[in-house]
């Protein structure tokens, strides 16, 4: 049925490779104990060669140089060598869920692999340009770079774009490295972002100018403060336009995508902690599962320096660090201390080579020469009177360990013009003073990439060539006509809404007067609010209710709300409910928030009377906590005083699992108005017809009803043993929801996946192909397979941590079931009991007085003496031991969670026959 290994690391990038080298060198396990599983059909690799060697035009890098770990200076572990060291390679194979619990990982084509202990090493992913509203990036000449794959693409559209033009959509690392490649295969380039000035998140504006000019000296354009819209397209269906919201259309032979990456988490969310868009982890590299580690860009782990203030560094030198550690702490836990890691990136560009320790925040001091063809320049970053971070370009190896030492230090300063005034002789002399404690080094150091004019040429070359993938006399060559670039930059919705207001709230209306004052030159190019709401899902809706009616509301002006959607916010639940029905379906305004809640009808009109700005059809592309602004799509700031979160979540999407071409007509998701609007046209286009429902989740489920409601056939694909995705029902409870969809006609097919899609002339989708070889015909096909936090405008700025919204209570422990689950009016529910309390309950075909039970003994974790007892009592017991007093005398334990109908939404607890009853009357 599967594998069992007692080490398995999942992924096969560079930090797989050097926790493999690790474990071989420790150790620690016999042969066929350790396997890595990877996406990719190669051994684990230096990825920072796909940006540098790899793309040459002339000898360009290829495997086996580059396979870990030769950018460390150290062994190259080709196949062989994991072959001989007793490592199993699990390549091309994709994992699709982890059940952390069982300790065991389901792959695409249906084998289980069970584990002992778990490295998550899955890395990140790019993001792609759907995800901010820009479709047809499927194009032969649009390309990202992520891994071989797709350097791969990005290699064969340069070789047909010799002496055309390239458009670079981005303005980070990878843009940055990739406009450097593409002028060094003669391709004249334009660079696009919105932001001011390139690499924003590290460089300062004046340290951006200086390598802005440079780029410009070697024939780049830099377009800034616009971003794309659209593309025009041949008849082939390649680019040959760039659009922008500025209106100008760039000519484009090829397009590079580099707007951020996300990490790679979602096998594991809701089932580990998560922080800053990464996964959780302590000094010791462990998750919030004893048995599972997480190292690379999707670990997000204490810095010490920094008070143990949790990072996620999407940098390699960060992933060789933290996989080694993770190995060692696993080896032996007794004798590895928690990792110490002092954050640094580096960049070389032609003659030029800087790096950079630390944390760019505080006051920032420049000094040096930033005119001279051979640049020597920094910039030190003061808080709270010491250094925090700084930045050196043209160093020595000795200059570039002084700004390290300064760093760790925690260097006073106590004059900010004198520092300025002794620029790069304040880290020499600081450095090598003793410390307090007589101490003079402090730790283990980052490995240094120095090529600088101070060092030796052959030395350079050789470490360039370990980096950019072993082509010395490449980079020989590169030298004279090029500039290869390496830049390392690295409780229900409405009760939320309603509780975060009172706190925003205290800030009172004299503050409010304040910020516009303080922000009038801002307001000059754009809006300032003392309040914004980001999002116009329920939240949204809820939260400015409460506002109006807090303490004396806002005044006109003081509040605006942003939503990406045309619409005033509403009631999403209805999407797949009333706005599904094939007679007398609701529509909008009917739904408009808040009458989920019995509540007042919030329509456009509403929020005018109140002052409230609707800013809608916007999107927000980039946010800053620390200046309080938000830049929209279309240029614009928009500061605020306070901000409340409300960007909700969006559906995965099949391309995120390596499923193409679900752009389809015909291909439906269910999160907003716009999504329903085509489900609704798919469902009136196939009566009669067969829809396949991809996924066993709450939509999944919801979408399911709708169609036979609408007299479509269906059949519902998932991997899982049952529905809910395992997450929330026990087998018993699903076999009943099973056996009675399949009595309304809804086929079940589980245990398989679907891996393409048949498709007609017109490119509608006329059979979904799943993994165990089956081809099942379909009019139209209806994906639910999860959904994502909007989270990345804010992640590396604030604190992240995955929940979930759950029934009552959580689902663990040791499982009771109770009454009958025959019944055609059934009425049947489950306790989940763990150290001897109730954990969590489920109840279907309840009253409202017998739900308000199962919170208020879950809100207890009432005491269970007799597992035995509990099954014979069933609903009885949470009834009676609602009604008891505690031992303070209290009877209540505050707030109730919201009814369960639809507040537990994203759970198929939300699909009950009595839900099938209300919304879909007519079986």
């Amino acid at each position: 049925m599967g594998r069992a290994f007692v080490y398995v690391v999942l992924g096969g990038g560079v930090a797989a490779g050097y926790a493999a080298l690790e474990f071989a060198r420790r150790g620690g396990y016999s042969r066929g104990e350790l396997c890595i599983i990877s996406e990719e059909a190669v051994a684990p690799y230096e990825r920072p060669a796909l940006s540098k060697g790899y793309l040459l035009p002339e000898g360009p890098s290829r495997l086996p140089k580059f396979h870990t770990c030769v950018g460390a200076n150290d062994e190259l572990l080709t196949t062989k060598w994991y072959k001989e060291q007793g490592i199993e390679l699990v390549l091309g194979t994709r994992v699709i869920s982890a059940d952390v619990r069982r300790k065991t990982l389901l792959t695409a084509t249906g084998e289980t692999i069970s584990y002992k202990m778990l490295i998550i090493a899955t890395g990140a992913r790019a993001l792609k340009l759907e995800e901010f509203g820009i479709s047809g990036s499927d194009a032969a000449n649009i390309c990202y770079l992520r891994n071989l794959e797709d350097a791969d693409k990005l290699v064969n559209a340069m070789n047909s774009c010799s002496g055309g033009n390239a458009v670079v959509i981005g303005g980070g690392y990878i843009g940055m490295e990739c406009a450097a490649a593409l002028v060094t295969n003669k391709i004249k380039v334009t660079m696009v972002f919105p932001e001011k000035h390139c690499m924003g998140r590290l460089f300062t504006e004046k340290i951006a100018e200086y390598y802005e000019s440079y780029y410009t000296s070697k024939g780049v354009t830099f377009t800034k403060g616009t971003v794309l819209t659209s593309f025009e397209k041949d008849s082939t269906g390649k680019v040959t336009s760039v659009i922008l919201k500025d209106g100008n259309h760039l000519p484009a032979d090829m397009v590079v995508v580099g707007i951020g990456i996300c990490a790679n988490t979602s096998l594991f969310e809701g089932q580990l902690l998560m922080e800053k868009g990464g996964i959780k982890v302590n000094g010791q590299m462990q998750t919030s599962d004893s048995s599972v580690y997480a190292v690379g860009d999707v670990a997000a782990f204490p810095i010490k320096l920094f008070d143990g203030d949790i990072r996620r560094l999407e940098h390699v030198d960060s992933a060789r660090r933290t996989a080694r550690h993770a190995v060692a702490a696993i080896l032996e836990p007794s004798k590895t201390r928690d990792v110490d890691y002092l954050p640094f990136f580096y960049s070389r560009v032609f003659t030029l080579s800087w790096q950079f320790y630390g944390d760019n925040v505080g006051e920032v001091v420049h000094y040096g020469d930033f005119t001279s063809s051979s640049p020597r320049f920094g910039a030190y970053w003061v808080g709270k009177g010491q250094i925090t971070g700084a930045f050196l370009e043209g160093g020595s190896q000795e200059e570039y360990e002084a700004l390290l030492l300064i760093v760790r230090r925690k260097t006073k300063v106590s004059n900010m013009s004198e520092l300025e005034k002794q620029g790069l002789a304040f880290a020499v002399q600081e450095s090598k003073k003793d410390l307090p404690d007589g101490g003079v080094t402090l730790g283990e150091k980052p490995a240094f990439v120095c090529c600088s004019q101070d060092t030796p040429k052959e030395q350079c070359r050789n470490r360039m060539s370990r980096e950019d993938g072993g082509n010395i006399e490449t980079n020989k060559g590169a030298e004279k006509n090029s500039f290869p670039a390496t830049f390392f930059l690295m409780p229900s919705v409405k009760q939320m809404a309603r509780r975060v207001v009172p706190e925003s709230r205290s800030v009172k209306k004299s503050k409010a007067t304040e910020v516009r004052q303080r922000t009038k030159k801002q307001s000059e190019m754009g809006r300032a609010f003392a309040y914004v709401i980001l999002g116009g899902g329920v939240a949204a809706g809820y939260a400015a209710l409460e506002l109006v009616r807090h303490g004396d509301g806002v005044s006109p002006g003081e509040l605006c709300i942003i939503s990406e959607e045309a619409v005033a916010p509403y009631e999403r639940p209805a999407l797949s409910k009333g706005y599904l029905l094939p007679e007398g379906p609701s529509r909008l305004p009917k739904f408009h928030t808040c009458v989920g809640a019995n509540d007042e009808l919030l329509t456009t009109k509403w929020y005018k009377e109140q002052g409230i700005e609707l800013v809608l059809g916007t999107r927000v592309i980039s946010a800053d906590v620390r200046r309080k602004t938000l830049l929209t799509a279309t240029g614009e700031t928009i500061s605020y005083k306070t901000l409340i979160i409300a960007t909700g979540a969006r559906a995965l999407k099949l391309e995120e699992f390596g499923i193409s071409g679900s752009d389809a007509a015909n291909i439906c998701y269910l999160r907003n108005l716009e999504d329903a609007d085509k489900l609704v046209n798919a469902m009136n286009s196939c009566s009669g017809g067969n829809a396949v429902v991809i996924g066993g989740g709450y939509i999944g489920m919801e979408c399911a009803a709708a169609l036979v409601t609408n007299k479509i056939k269906v059949t519902m694909v998932f991997p899982e043993k049952h529905c809910s995705n395992g997450r929330l029902f026990t087998e018993k409870i699903a076999e009943y929801y099973e056996s009675y969809y399949t009595s309304k006609g809804v086929t079940f097919t589980k245990g398989t996946v679907l891996t393409s899609f048949e498709k007609d002339s017109t490119g509608k989708v006329t059979s979904v192909i799943l993994k165990d070889g089956n081809h099942l015909p379909a009019d139209m096909v209806v994906v639910g397979i999860g959904i994502r936090a909007n989270t990345s405008l804010f992640e590396g700025q604030l604190l992240m941590e995955k929940g979930g919204i759950k029934f009552y209570g959580d689902n663990v422990g040791e499982v009771v079931h109770y009454s009958d689950f025959t019944s055609s009016s059934p009425r049947f529910g489950a306790y989940w009991v763990g150290k001897g309390q109730i954990m969590g309950a489920f109840l279907e075909g309840g009253s409202r007085e017998e739900y308000e039970a199962l919170s208020v003994i879950v809100r207890r974790k009432t005491k269970v003496s007799n597992m035995s007892e509990l099954e014979k009592q069933g609903l009885a017991f949470a009834v009676q031991e609602s009604k008891k007093d505690l031992p303070d005398g209290g009877v209540t334990l505050g707030e109730k969670s919201a009814f369960v109908w639809y507040a537990t939404a994203g759970v198929v607890a939300a699909v009950s026959i009595s839900a099938f009853g209300y919304w879909y009357g007519r079986w």
